[in-house]
């Protein structure tokens, strides 16, 4: 009973921290109006930073009260007095006064979390099934990229799949391209495989279910139109015309235009424009005027998650006890009163 009441302390924290997080990242973003960003300098880094910014506070807040410098000095709680709760894995028993409070906390928030998850979860499990299926249709290349040609039911180009991505391209939608144009929305594509832009979508979402911000898919989609465009700008340096790429989208968007009631799973990146068309072939027009190279195709999620570790691993060493102290005195002023 001692260790669970030590665990759902430290979980407890985390909850509280990343809910205070996300609503104090979504009034910021409400008030700097981040949402008008654009253009080429429009880094999909960046917003996809801006969601994960709850989860990786709480983590840091987290890292820092239980960093191993508590797990491994001597034990700090007869200094400190025992006047207040201890969060100390020599003395877990020293937390059972927080066992009630942590674990409904944490309770509350998984099951307000559950349908947002169990959400995720399915659409995980349908674009995995789509990408199992579309895996044994034969590949046709395309400019040096593999893609799969299947009857969507509409014109419609996507890759899906998190860990193995997989290029899907309608036939309809093939046969009203251009030469130029199919190897346009090929290396579009492309640059989604390989940045993987599924696996970084499931992630954000991941984020946003246990920490929901307002405005999540308002942010959501401010991310997926910005890797839209780091993916316009990967194909337009590969076929060394950006005019081209701005033509293939337009050309994708009339082709898809009144053809909209079969989409893509959830979780798929596709080329299509959309109401993004206008924002998207500007930017191209921009990379023109400033002679814009190849994008380095990176992972946001994976380029979260090594920052992450490396503010993980400084929270652990700094800012010592001081942190640790303060937060368990503050859990003894609120078991208390």
């Amino acid at each position: 009973m001692s260790i669970f009441a030590l665990i759902a302390s430290l979980a407890a924290f985390f909850a509280a921290l990343g809910l205070m997080g996300a609503g104090a990242v979504g009034i910021a973003v409400r008030h700097t109006r981040s949402l008008s960003w654009g253009g080429r300098h429009d880094v999909p880094a960046l917003r996809a930073a801006v969601i994960f910014a709850p989860a990786l506070l709480a983590l840091l807040g987290t890292v820092a009260l239980a960093s191993p410098a508590r797990l491994f000095s001597p034990c700090h709680c007869v200094a400190h007095g025992l006047h207040h709760p201890h969060l100390c894995p020599h003395h877990p028993e020293l937390a059972l006064p927080l066992v009630v409070p942590a674990a409904g906390l944490v309770a509350l928030w998984l099951a307000r979390a559950a349908p947002r998850l169990r959400r995720l979860a399915r659409e995980i499990l349908a674009a995995a099934r789509w990408a199992r299926a579309v895996r044994r249709l034969p590949v046709a290349w395309m400019d040096g990229v593999p893609l799969r040609m299947a009857d969507c039911g509409a014109p419609a180009a996507f890759t899906v799949g998190a860990f193995a991505p997989v290029i899907v391209v309608d036939r309809r939608l093939l046969g009203a391209l251009t030469e130029e144009a199919r190897r346009a929305v090929a290396h579009h594509e492309e640059a989604h495989s390989r940045r993987r832009d599924a696996l970084t979508l499931i992630a954000l979402r991941l984020a946003l279910a246990l920490f929901p911000m307002p405005g999540a898919d308002r942010l959501i989609d401010a991310w997926r139109a910005a890797a839209e465009r780091e993916c316009d700008r990967y194909a337009a340096a590969r076929l060394r015309d950006a005019g081209a790429v701005a033509a293939a989208l337009v050309a994708v968007e009339r082709a898809c235009a009144g053809a909209r009631e079969h989409s893509p799973p959830a979780l798929a990146l596709g080329a299509p424009a959309g109401v993004a068309l206008e924002q998207r072939v500007r930017a191209l027009l921009e990379q023109v005027e400033a002679g814009g190279t190849a994008p380095r195709l990176r992972n946001d999620a994976l380029a979260a998650a090594l920052a992450a570790l490396a503010a993980a691993a400084l929270a652990g060493a700094w800012p010592g006890g001081s942190f640790h102290h303060a937060v368990e005195t503050a859990l003894g002023w609120l078991v208390s009163w």
